[in-house]
């Protein structure tokens, strides 16, 4: 592991959110998009201009991604809808079917081929289990574009990342303190087939005489979001103990950032040059002690890496 310098964060706006979520970079706009999901709110951050807004919608948002055509599409309590611009009325787009009592539908992002992925299963609060099922839309050739199961028996998905050739997506699993990894056989083409995923990295320590992913400490860490870069690394935002991790694609870990917030949530890389890191932070059910230690939970921020990261992948509509 290398021994990264004093990281030098930059807190984007005075915007504290109860939890930030789901980030990108809108290279097009230049703008940073982020969720804060408690709140039912989409914030935005114009680089240039430094102007930070904000949209609160009807009902939760957990997810969203660019779309082709310049709107979002959205990741909302009862289904999936696309929004034209700007707070504009979000349209139905998918209908996500119904999962047991207490799940949640869960955004992720866009592969290389403008098809959106996202996750349905149990709340992260409850007990580890792997009740989740990995959903894929279609690209936008048809009104209502087809929606359709890829792998069942998952746990949670965050932060979930295409490989810089597409051949294979990383994701977080806060729930089994693990980033995953798994291949698919179809690249780009419909429908897909993705494998049974495996354990990059984990969070807790293997029992005595296991063998297999590189485990990371503490074992009370929970990997909350990742981003890939254009060397295949995932930069993993790590709750517990404030920090940002970045492992290889054998799962070692390569360096690891002090993060600026005890609740880092969620990553991704953007910026010109694609240079930067930018964090988003949770400030919801922190003590006054903690608080006190990290008074900017709930902040967006920056910092600049010498790795680019991989361009948003848009939904093609």
């Amino acid at each position: 592991m290398s021994a990264a310098p004093t990281p030098s964060w930059q807190l984007i706006g005075d915007t504290l959110c109860a939890s930030g979520e789901a980030p990108f970079w809108h290279a097009r706009e230049e703008r940073l998009y982020w969720i804060d999901v408690p709140l039912q709110r989409i914030w935005r951050w114009h680089q240039p201009s430094g102007r930070t807004e904000h949209w609160d919608l009807p009902q939760a948002i957990t997810g969203m991604a660019p779309c082709r055509s310049g709107g979002l599409l959205l990741v909302m309590a009862d289904g999936l809808h696309h929004a034209a611009g700007w707070t504009d009325t979000p349209m139905p787009l998918a209908s996500v079917p119904g999962g047991t009592e207490g799940s949640v539908v869960r955004g992720g992002r866009c592969d290389p081929w403008g098809r959106f992925w996202l996750l349905q299963g149990a709340s992260p609060s409850e007990a580890p289990s792997r009740s989740g099922t990995l959903y894929c839309l279609h690209t936008r050739t048809a009104a209502r574009p087809s929606l359709i199961a890829v792998r069942r028996g998952l746990h949670d998905v965050l932060g979930w990342s295409s490989s810089p050739d597409g051949r294979s997506f990383v994701w977080c699993t806060p729930q089994a303190q693990e980033i995953e990894q798994a291949m698919l056989s179809n690249p780009g083409r419909w429908p897909p087939e993705l494998s049974m995923p495996i354990t990059l990295a984990r969070f807790n320590r293997p029992a005595s005489g296991t063998s297999g992913a590189p485990a990371l400490t503490p074992a009370s860490d929970r990997p909350s979001g990742g981003a890939m870069d254009q060397a295949g690394r995932y930069w993993a935002a790590v709750a517990g103990n404030a920090r940002v991790v970045c492992i290889d694609a054998q799962g070692q870990t390569v360096a690891e950032i002090a993060a600026p917030a005890l609740q880092p949530s969620g990553l991704c890389f953007g910026g010109p040059d694609m240079r930067t890191l930018f964090l988003t932070t949770a400030r919801a059910h922190r003590s006054g002690e903690e608080l006190a230690q990290y008074p900017l939970c709930g902040g967006m921020f920056a910092l600049p890496v010498d790795a680019p990261g991989l361009p948003t992948p848009v939904y093609w509509d």
